[in-house]
């Protein structure tokens, strides 16, 4: 299995992806399901991270609004770790996170 999708189109997944769980209405959990049901984020789901996907998708939705950046962080940073291990996989991806660093405004990923 090889992501081909570029970052803009796993940003627009992932915003789907919120919205539609929005739109289930209901409890944290039903929104949860909604999100990852919706076919925008298959391939996330069936990719080597998809557990990571799951996880991080779990947290930011259930998560209070205003606390969403720093409670699920970690499962974010365990994400992106495991798309950099699988690089090859999100080549696309990691490309355009490498592209986006030159730009104003992006904030680096801390190396501690």
């Amino acid at each position: 299995f090889l992501m081909t999708t570029s970052s803009p189109e796993v940003g627009e997944a992932l915003a789907e992806a919120l919205k539609k769980g929005e739109e289930a209405g209901g409890s944290k959990e039903d929104a949860v399901k909604a999100a990852l049901e919706c076919p925008c984020v298959q391939g996330l789901k069936e990719s080597s991270c998809g557990e990571g996907f799951r996880n991080a998708l779990t947290c930011f939705i259930t998560a209070p609004e205003e606390e969403r950046g720093s409670a699920c962080a970690e499962q974010f940073v365990e994400l992106h770790q495991c798309m950099v291990k699988h690089a090859a996989e999100f080549e696309e991806f990691t490309k355009e996170l490498v592209e986006n660093e030159a730009k104003e405004g992006y904030l680096p990923a801390s190396t501690d």
